[in-house]
């Protein structure tokens, strides 16, 4: 089972202005996703995405849509994908803002709360590493200079699909599943061993199971006429009679 989410902090860069306060290019950023040969696992889809923290500034509010574009390359800067999204600071009318501000404003006012949104940009829906040229770096440009950030990381999330994703949401019922599964596939085999085994026994040991078989039939037959011999004496009577009969029957014919 690869590892469910990658998170890396990204560290925007820009050049400031020398002539006037504000930002003249746009903010990118080099992250690091690992100084190995591989991150990813091949074959496992992966979802790749960016979350920023915006405030809600009226900037932010007036800027609209903005596009946030990615690249992935792999060890020594071979080019791999690349990617690019719209994006843009969730609209909140003036009675929501205001409702909200009133009902917020103790942990407003106390830091544990503050004006801002956080923005998920997904850059790359099912991403899927080539073990030839394995994903190392991810390069990040916000294509707005007058986006305001206080911060933001890059997301890399398994997509899990088919048996991982019941093994990862339903661990106990797939352990369940699997050990029944082999159990009873473990005594499926051995019942069909133990009959192959059987009728592969030498002709001599089968000679002996069989004679005693017809022993113990045997003895079980005698134990029957016996039993019936003693519940029935009246049949032995009757055939005495007959034989009596007869007797007197040819006597009679030579007289």
């Amino acid at each position: 089972m690869p590892n469910v989410t990658h998170i890396r902090p990204v560290h925007l860069q820009f050049k400031p202005c020398e002539e006037q306060i504000g930002v003249c290019s746009f903010p990118s950023a080099h992250v690091q996703l690992t100084r190995r040969t591989s991150l990813l696992m091949s074959g496992q889809p992966y979802r790749i995405k960016l979350v920023l923290d915006m405030p809600e500034t009226q900037i932010n509010k007036d800027l609209g849509m903005f596009m946030v574009c990615a690249q992935l390359r792999a060890k020594g800067g071979v080019f791999v994908s690349s990617s690019c999204r719209a994006a843009m600071i969730r609209y909140r009318s003036k009675l929501h803002h205001l409702i909200r501000t009133t009902v917020f404003s103790p942990m407003l006012l106390s830091g544990l709360e503050e004006e801002k949104q956080q923005i998920h940009v997904e850059l790359f829906s099912d991403f899927i590493d080539d073990p030839e040229f394995s994903v190392t770096d991810a390069y990040i440009e916000v294509q707005s200079r007058f986006v305001q950030v206080y911060g933001c990381e890059l997301h890399v999330q398994a997509h899990f699909s088919g048996l991982r994703y019941i093994m990862y949401y339903w661990p106990r019922i797939s352990a369940l599943i699997g050990i029944s599964t082999n159990l009873f596939f473990v005594s499926l085999i051995f019942i069909l061993s133990w009959y192959h085994l059987q009728e592969g026994l030498p002709e001599f040991i089968k000679s002996k199971f069989g004679e005693k078989e017809i022993k113990k039939e045997e003895s079980i037959g005698k134990i029957k006429l016996e039993q019936e011999s003693k519940d029935f004496p009246f049949f032995e009577d009757e055939a005495l009679l007959q034989e009596f009969q007869k007797l007197e029957q040819k006597k009679g014919l030579k007289d």
